[in-house]
């Protein structure tokens, strides 16, 4: 009877749960264990296809919280709602099923249960449902068997297979022979210096205070790759010469990465960076040079991959699997899946436990990958770390497409992974917008990347001009093409580049990205020096791993200068400085209520309760408005707090904060450059002057306001490398000096070439239902009101009669009468009234 009620109890307390997901809930048997069917926390997937949605691709990918009892589950589906004609799949080793064949287009309806390692078996979860349409692409994932049976049961299976090697060797005797002649000479290199060897000092970065240890944490790691580099191309090269120099050399550089102490500085607990080119690389290597080893050498070789793909599957990275697609926003676990998948597809048949790396390795990518985006390619950890997840994914698309015939551009993902750059990273950017290390322009060794993606973008006729431009976008940047084993191979199977690379004359200077909360607005793609570049972020995923900027922040950059930057430098990860100030709302272009920021990332489940989000947008030829909703982040001291901002091109910029906090409270507005910020406080006005480009900026309100510059980082970053450089920043805070529940402050920019600022004037414009202001500047006069919060139907200030959420108009005041207004469309439920 206690047994009963306790899964009765568990039942009732998941009722909420269904109930948010608009899912029904499936009877208790009395004698079976209860699903949680709890609400996932922030850092955990959840349930996908979400209630209700129509899937894009089928049959769609259906995944769900991990049960701590689960040792296998069922999925069951149905197009009745009672489970009637229900079919079933099971057992499932992860919590996660992508069916093995399409389904017929339809509604359906799905649950699933575990059973625990004893045997018992759970009640059925909620029932959720999905929308297959006749029109969504087929993306089966091959199940256990057919994985086994597509992959080459002989070598090579990695980046190609057995069949293959007859046009490749051709290629290389003849129209590649320039490509394949530097890769033999390189080989030759490395094979006259012999290989490098192994470190031999623990160096780890899990200790910040070891600085000793820190010395040696990315040496060993560089060392550890460039070993396993060496002895994969030769072992290349040997696969396509067959001769013996390279055969010998391949089977002495296999043979002494395998002797590497697995236990000593490259262990993955030390330091997975060190460990992770042994986890991939030398199975390319073992793959390609299959021939010229042993039986003797391969099983060595064997033995010490199980130990060191043993030690990924069982961290926290990978947690054998269900860990890691529960909890996906573990960031290096999100590269770590497929280095094993790699590893599975080398060893399998040959390692008994290869089998489930490579299933996990493609339940993450079809269930839970990337989890950094929605569909529009955006990457909420910012460009660098899209730079640096996007061009180790690449080796996933190429190894999952010749070893198991899967295409992983059916993912509408990568119909538009290049779009991020080309919108946040425009060419002579002199910056890469938010997230860690997003200071720097786009690195040379990134061409590679986009080469790829245009390569197969640029092949499908609905992302050919897509490709064209992302193409354009790398040449612009004078990236390096394709080099190495993979520049070879490239050339050899991959699609011919589009010709010719297209200028993105054709498509809108701005966008939203809205899976991950930026926009990014612009005059012109073509060139920074020519551009106005307001990038603006209010992200669903709060302030995850390395996307930390706090929401409803902003940068401004003009005419290829950085005029209001913001903070994405770090010293050392988890350092003082990266912690307590890059970190910090403070560091940014944002907003502090009492002299407090967001809440953060160690207090928020890393970050994730810090959301906001894009709630409404609208991008003309003319003007573009966004309005992004950022209260949440702020830990309950705020009721509501929405920063709208409308950009008028070429060069004008107004911003209100509407902000109402839960207690009467002070508000500080906080504003960053390179160069300091020359005040005006009587006028609340301030200007940035840098070499090509000037930031004249006014407060309107007429509250007291309070001002304070100072420059420099509290605390100070501790630069470990003597080459790296964080410049020094200039902060700008404006607060007001009364305690109050609402503040309504707008804020006018103006973005002007150095040597042709002009006078302006701006006049705050407010009524019971809208507020803006008159803009003047060389006759012509600007107007731009926004409806107010809460406000029903009309709006009305300075005589203007609006009906939407924003209201502009641009005249020359002799002709005002004869030019018409625009304004933004009817607001969707989400949008502020």
């Amino acid at each position: 009877m206690r047994q009963f009620l306790v899964v009765i109890i568990a039942a009732l307390a998941a009722a909420s749960e269904c109930e948010m997901y608009g899912a029904s809930e499936a009877p208790v048997p009395e004698v079976s264990l209860a699903i949680d069917n709890r609400q996932p926390l922030s850092t955990e997937i959840g349930y996908h296809p979400l209630p209700g949605e129509t899937a894009a691709l089928n049959p769609p990918s259906f995944i769900w919280l991990q049960e701590g009892k689960a040792r296998t589950y069922e999925m069951q589906w149905s197009r009745n709602e009672d489970f009637t004609a229900a079919e079933s799949a099971g057992p499932l080793p992860f919590n996660t099923y992508t069916p093995s064949t399409p389904w017929a287009p339809g509604h359906y309806y799905w649950r699933y249960r575990y059973v625990t390692p004893d045997g018992l078996t759970s009640g059925w979860s909620c029932t959720r449902d999905v929308i297959i349409p006749e029109n969504a692409t087929e993306f089966p994932m091959p199940d256990r068997a057919e994985q086994r049976r597509r992959v080459p049961a002989a070598h090579p299976r990695l980046f190609l297979r057995p069949e293959e090697l007859p046009r490749l060797r051709e290629l290389a005797q003849g129209r590649e022979s320039a490509a394949f002649e530097s890769l033999r000479a390189l080989a030759d290199r490395f094979i006259q210096a012999g290989p490098t060897a192994e470190p031999t000092y623990r160096g780890t970065a899990s200790n910040l205070q070891d600085k000793e240890a820190l010395k040696h944490w990315w040496p060993n790691a560089l060392a550890a790759n460039q070993a396993a580099t060496e002895a994969e191309l030769i072992s290349f090269v040997y696969l396509i010469t067959q001769e013996e120099k390279y055969g010998e050399a391949a089977r002495q550089w296999i043979l002494h990465l395998a002797a590497w102490d697995p236990d000593g500085p490259t262990n993955w607990s030390l330091n997975t960076e060190a460990a992770k080119p042994l986890l991939f690389r030398l199975p390319r290597a073992y793959d390609w040079a299959y021939e010229a080893l042993t039986p003797e050498d391969r099983q060595i070789v064997q033995k010490i991959m199980l130990r060191r793909a043993r030690d990924a599957w069982e961290s926290s990275e990978v947690k054998r699997g269900s860990g890691h697609l529960n909890s996906p926003y573990d960031s290096h676990g999100n590269r770590t899946w497929h280095m094993l998948g790699e590893c599975g597809i080398a060893f399998l048949g040959e390692i008994p436990e290869a089998e489930d790396w490579l299933d996990y390795a493609l339940n993450k990518f079809f269930a839970a990958y990337p989890v950094w985006s929605g569909q529009d390619g955006g990457w909420h950890e910012g460009f660098a770390y899209w730079s640096s997840y996007m061009s180790r994914v690449v080796w996933w698309l190429q190894v999952m497409k010749s070893a198991l015939q899967i295409d992983g551009f059916n993912k509408p993902f990568f119909s538009t992974v290049g779009d991020f750059p080309l919108y946040v990273v425009p060419p002579y950017s002199p910056n890469s917008g938010f997230g860690d290390q997003s200071e720097a322009p786009p690195g040379a060794n990134l061409g590679a990347t986009i080469e790829y993606f245009a390569r197969e973008a640029g092949a499908r006729p609905a992302s050919a001009k897509a490709a064209a431009h992302w193409e354009w976008w790398k040449e612009q940047w004078r990236l390096n093409p394709a080099s190495g084993v993979l520049g070879f191979l490239y050339s050899a199977n991959l699609p011919t580049l589009p010709s010719p690379a297209l200028p993105p004359t054709d498509i809108p200077p701005s966008r939203v990205f809205e899976g991950i909360g930026v926009a990014s607005l612009h005059n012109t793609l073509l060139d920074s020096r020519d551009d106005v570049h307001f990038l603006f972020k209010s992200s669903p995923f709060g302030s995850l791993s390395h996307g930390h900027n706090p929401q409803n922040s902003f940068q401004l950059n003009a005419y290829g200068e950085a005029l209001l930057t913001t903070c994405v430098f770090r010293d050392t990860y988890g350092s003082p400085f990266h912690l307590q100030w890059a970190q910090s709302t403070r560091a940014h272009n944002a907003v502090l209520v009492n002299g407090q920021g967001q809440t953060p990332r160690n207090e928020s489940e890393n970050g994730a309760l810090s959301r906001g989000k894009i709630i409404d947008s609208r991008l003309t030829p003319e003007w573009d408005y966004l309005c992004g909703d950022a209260a949440e982040a702020y830990g309950g001291r705020l009721s509501r707090y929405y920063r709208r901002v409308v950009f008028v091109r070429p060069d004008l910029f107004l911003i209100y904060d509407d902000l109402v906090a839960k207690k009467p409270a002070t508000f500080q507005f906080m504003l960053h450059a390179y160069q300091p910020f020359v005040l005006d406080e009587a006028a609340k006005s301030f200007t940035v002057q840098q070499p090509q480009a000037v930031l004249t900026g006014r407060y309107l309100t007429a509250e007291p306001l309070s001002f304070r510059q100072w420059d420099g980082y509290d605390p100070k970053p501790e630069l470990r490398d003597p080459k790296m450089v964080i410049p020094n920043q200039w902060h700008l805070e404006a607060s007001t000096t009364e305690r109050q529940l609402e503040t309504g402050m707008l804020t006018v920019l103006v973005a002007s070439r150095a040597g042709e600022v002009s006078d302006w004037q701006a006049e705050r414009l407010e009524s019971k239902t809208a507020v803006g202001i008159r803009f003047q500047r060389a006759g012509q006069e600007t107007v731009i009101l926004f409806r107010k919060t809460g406000v029903q139907g009309e709006a009305e200030a300075a005589g203007i009669r609006f009906t939407e959420n924003v209201f502009v108009e641009t005249s020359h005041p002799a002709v005002a009468e004869s030019t018409p207004g625009t304004a933004a469309p009817e607001p969707t439920s989400q949008t502020p009234r």
